[in-house]
């Protein structure tokens, strides 16, 4: 595989912040070579409009794309903006967003109401279930909750609360040794795996940020200094179904002199739907216009294991993904230039 797109991303860890507008050459490479850019979305990128693109990664669930939109913003009010989530990741397919408080409690989720089904419900069991859920869950919704019972719902929201709080949880205390292992198909799935995966096949971006890459493998062992985390949740409606799912952010303000650049990596620790593994690397690069005001270039670069990719109906599935997703993703970087320059 050629060299990470991510790192040609990442690869903004220079010495010194650009006093002007215009990408720098190697990045503009790096955009040219893996994505296909072409002059013309340099210059959209160059006059502040969001550009993204997907490229082939050898596997049709393998899901990678990159975006880049320039924000006339500072990096530090970014970042303090951006730890605002709910309020950062507000779009039209996101119903609610909130942040787990810390530790996390079953309360955090009180807005949450899973749209369970008693049929699928029952007839779930290892191998075919219409939710991602490991095991035990399955057992629970199955002989905890009396599903002729009028407050049957309630009941499973509650038990949906409890465990979700506590997952995340024994996540903080154990790292990815906790994480699920999703047992809705015949071929047990574990995330775990996958997250090492999409990490370790990054090579070339822990050659650039070692340090922040190994926390978000070894966690919650091997902190960097620099760096803060939260979680949060997400009920997002995608396709037919809502889809929630947790998310672990970690941050780092790096060691650059100048103004300061800001590294972020998401990590995705359960999607109900859709989603198998996933992960985020965001980068805040600072600028500076030629007025020499503050601004930013914000990097979003995404990769995920997604279902439903292979076989016929599959790459009608991914063809289609390829016009919407980095469509997608162009316009929410573009909510986030608006939110930010006060639009």
């Amino acid at each position: 595989m050629r060299a990470s797109s991510l790192l040609l991303f990442l690869a903004i860890l220079l010495p010194a912040v650009a006093h002007c507008q215009a990408l720098p050459a190697d990045v503009r490479a790096g955009f040219q070579a893996e994505f296909q850019f072409s002059p013309e979305d340099f210059a959209k990128v160059e006059s502040g409009r969001a550009v993204a693109r997907m490229i082939p990664t050898g596997r049709p669930d393998d899901v990678r794309m990159a975006g880049i939109v320039l924000i006339k913003t500072s990096s530090e009010r970014f970042i303090k903006a951006f730890n605002d989530i709910e309020q950062f990741e507000a779009s039209p397919e996101v119903v609610q967003t909130h942040r787990f408080s810390s530790p996390p409690a079953a309360s955090d989720l009180t807005d949450y109401h899973a749209d369970f089904k008693k049929p699928d419900v029952l007839a779930c069991h290892p191998g075919h279930c219409w939710y991602k859920l490991p095991v035990e869950a399955m057992t629970n919704l199955q002989k905890d909750i009396d599903w002729d019972a009028p407050d049957a719902n309630a009941k499973a929201d509650e038990l949906v609360r409890q465990r979700f709080a506590a997952y995340i949880n024994n996540y903080r205390l154990n790292g990815d040794r906790a994480l699920a292992v999703y047992y809705d198909t015949p071929q047990p799935y574990s995330l775990a795996e996958g997250l090492h995966s999409l990490i370790g096949s990054e090579s070339q971006i822990a050659d650039v940020i070692p340090a922040l890459l190994r926390f978000a493998s070894d966690y919650p062992a091997n902190r960097p200094p620099n760096t803060e985390d939260f979680f949060y949740w997400q009920e997002a409606a995608f396709g037919l179904k809502h889809v929630l799912r947790a998310q672990h952010v970690i941050e780092q303000k790096l060691p650059v002199p100048g103004d300061p650049h800001y590294a972020i990596v998401s990590k995705m620790l359960f999607a109900s739907h859709y989603f198998r593994a996933a992960i985020e690397f965001m980068y805040a690069y600072p600028v500076r216009t030629p007025s020499g005001e503050p601004a930013i270039y914000l990097i979003s670069a995404q990769r995920s294991y997604i279902d439903g990719m292979t076989g016929v109906k599959g790459a009608f599935i991914r063809k289609i993904a390829q016009g919407r997703s980095p469509a997608k993703l162009a316009e929410n970087l573009e909510l986030a230039k608006q939110r930010l320059e006060g639009h």
